[in-house]
């Protein structure tokens, strides 16, 4: 599973009480000539989405301190990557977090090249039962909907994805406020 899929299913996942999302997640992988690497997930504008017409916000935004923040989900779910780092931050008036970490092996992100040379490939087909994760830009070139996967050249050495989740028939709360009046703590 690529850790962007694994990152936004651990966000969703946290929240016993109702679900989080967010309006749109941006990926950016770079990859060094040996194959390692490091990645960057930003998920902007977090929210809470009620769940049976009740504001869970609250137990929503506990939960994501406690297992997404604190907690070591993203760690415990991906053992070959090193040096975490999770922040969470005001953007626009809104909610954001951001995780990265380093790989060993670009193949580790959910970067793909046949026979290791070549183009480099990125399938960005992703849905879940939590929310459906649409694909919006790159700096590559998308192979089309029966192909939904994004090429780059062969000396490409920074890939970035942008996709947004389908939340339309869902009523959401903002978290920024208990992040401005609770914090992380």
């Amino acid at each position: 599973m690529k850790p962007a899929l694994t990152a936004l299913l651990i966000l969703l996942s946290v929240a016993a009480a109702g679900c989080l999302s967010a309006d749109h997640k941006e990926v950016i992988l770079t990859v060094k000539p040996d194959g390692s690497g490091s990645g960057r997930v930003v998920f902007h504008d977090i929210v809470s989405m009620e769940e049976g017409g009740k504001d869970v916000s609250v137990a929503d935004y506990t939960e994501l301190i406690s297992t997404y923040y604190k907690g070591r989900k993203f760690e415990d779910y991906y053992p070959q990557y090193s040096n975490f780092k999770k922040r969470l931050f005001e953007e626009d008036g809104k909610l954001s977090g951001e995780i990265t970490f380093d790989f060993v092996s670009y193949e580790d992100a959910g970067l793909y090249r046949y026979k290791g040379q070549g183009p480099w490939m990125y399938h960005v087909g992703v849905k879940s039962e939590f929310a459906a994760e649409r694909y919006d830009t790159s700096n590559g070139t998308l192979g089309g909907e029966t192909m939904p996967v994004v090429f780059w050249p062969a000396e490409t050495h920074e890939f970035r994805i942008s996709s947004h989740y389908d939340r339309s028939d869902a009523t959401v709360r903002r978290l920024l406020s208990l992040f401005t009046r609770i914090g992380t703590d």
